[in-house]
């Protein structure tokens, strides 16, 4: 019984002893959890005064300086871009007769202005290349390129108003940084510079999908050329539809269609009425092409119209692409005396292809034209920069042998270019131009009627541009 009695004790002993550490280890673990929780409620504190400090961070404006300026706050942005287009030209003589004259010339000198505010957005670009002269290129003045105010109703929809570019051809479509060539076809700039645009005070509605674009304009007012005192604007509409029914990347195939109509006023001015352009090159002012006739004594020019058609494909890998273009014009005529006068007629057309050898051309819906390859090895630091090779062919008849009997020239043009993007900002453009006119383009260009015997006569055309943009 004693020995029963010792062994209840001491098991009753270890019992309360164990109780005792128990309790003892559970205030320690219950300490422990006390002090974990002080530190992360400590520690998240912390994590909101960093997150506030990092929200007022992504809060800040966001600047981006050389080339140009940017600066970006939400919704709103600035920037500030400019173009540079120096050229140098040499022309050969035709028929023994220098008459183009050599040299060089600002082509554009640009600085411009972009913002835009939530759902709104203003341009404004001034120039003082050639491309803002009055009405010589020794006129060279300090124009308004472009100054619009949009409305963005969605990702894909503008509606802008103000001096703009009017939709029409695709080569216009192409930014004159990303150009494969120095100039646009003469195809396409005899029909669009002075009486159908560029750039005009007009309205315009843009919108594209996926693989459709429309581009809509209407406009009222003179070109910088035209201006004329006491007198009602020129009356314009444009529009311009594309299809792509292949799209990515590195492979396009596209269609397009474009319409313009011209209403003159009464046909008061003969300026308004009068086609002429150079060859391909702008460093001289001579123009082989030329229609001075088309208003003219009791034959009124009421208005005009032209129309045309584009084909476009983007093809191995991006490297590949092809371009043609065919315009269709009539100058409406009637006579001061209700007699019965002939309109006038012309067409052009232009079929262009390049191969870029180490990089991508691009394609782009929202303005359903090419743009210039990306380069990603800079020269002279981190590559050779990218090269691209191309070729054209343009062809203008302004000769309406077959009712109004006006004779404005005829020509075709051959083309080789090559292109050196030496970095995203600076780009150096060579071409050769094989210029052939009949004689009437000769006789334009200055050519003697003597000299030319009947047969024409062609030259030849050296030229090179040296870019940068920002």
């Amino acid at each position: 019984m004693k020995t029963l009695n010792i062994l209840i004790a001491l098991v009753f002993s270890i019992f309360v002893l164990n109780t005792n550490a128990f309790s003892q280890d559970a205030d320690a673990m219950q300490k422990q959890i006390d002090e974990l929780q002080n530190q992360i409620q400590d520690l998240t504190i912390k994590m909101k005064g960093v997150n506030k400090k990092t929200a007022k961070i992504d809060d800040a404006p966001k600047f981006k300086i050389g080339p140009g300026f940017s600066v970006k706050h939400g919704k709103k942005s600035f920037k500030v871009h400019g173009r540079m287009h120096w050229d140098v030209g040499y022309y050969g003589e035709v028929k023994d007769q220098d008459v183009y004259g050599s040299g060089t010339n600002i082509r554009r000198a640009r600085l411009g202005f972009k913002g835009k505010a939530d759902d709104f957005s203003f341009t404004a670009t001034f120039d003082k290349g050639a491309s803002a002269k009055a009405a010589s290129d020794i006129g060279d003045q300090t124009s308004i390129d472009e100054i619009h105010f949009s409305y963005h109703p969605t990702k894909t929809m503008k509606l802008s108003i103000g001096k703009l570019k009017m939709p029409m051809y695709f080569e216009e479509a192409i930014s004159s940084n990303d150009l494969s060539f120095i100039e646009r076809s003469v195809a396409i700039d005899i029909f669009s510079d002075k009486q159908f645009g560029p750039k005009r005070p007009a309205i315009r509605f843009t919108t594209y999908d996926k693989k459709l674009g429309y581009f809509f304009g209407a406009a009222h007012g003179f070109g910088p050329e035209n201006k004329i005192d006491n007198k009602d604007g020129n009356k314009l509409n444009t529009i311009r539809a594309a299809f792509a029914p292949v799209l990515s990347k590195t492979e396009v195939v596209h269609f397009g269609a474009w319409g313009a109509t011209v209403d003159f006023g009464g046909g008061y001015a003969a300026s308004l009425c009068k086609l002429e352009y150079r060859a391909e090159l702008n460093v001289t002012d001579a123009k082989p092409l030329k229609t001075s006739s088309i208003h003219s004594g009791n034959n009124v020019c009421e208005g005009a119209q032209h129309y045309g058609l584009e084909a476009a494909y983007l093809g191995q890998g991006g490297q590949f692409w092809a371009l043609g273009e065919y315009t269709d014009y009539t100058a409406f005529r009637s006579g001061v005396d209700g007699a019965d006068v002939p309109d006038y007629n012309a067409d052009s057309s232009t079929f262009s292809m390049g191969y870029v050898l180490n990089g991508k051309k691009r394609y782009s819906i929202k303005k359903a034209a090419f743009k210039a390859p990306k380069v990603k090895g800079k020269w002279p630091n981190k590559g050779s920069g990218v090269w691209e090779v191309a070729t054209r062919y343009s062809h203008v008849d302004m000769d309406d042998n077959g009712s109004s009997l006006i004779l404005g020239g005829v020509m075709d043009n051959y083309t080789l270019g090559l292109n050196w993007y030496i970095n995203g900002n600076a780009m150096i453009k060579a071409n050769y131009i094989r210029s052939i006119m009949n004689n009437k383009a000769a006789q334009n260009a200055g050519a003697t009627s003597a000299s030319l015997h009947g047969g024409g006569a062609s030259t030849d055309i050296y030229g090179m541009r040296f870019q940068y943009k920002f």
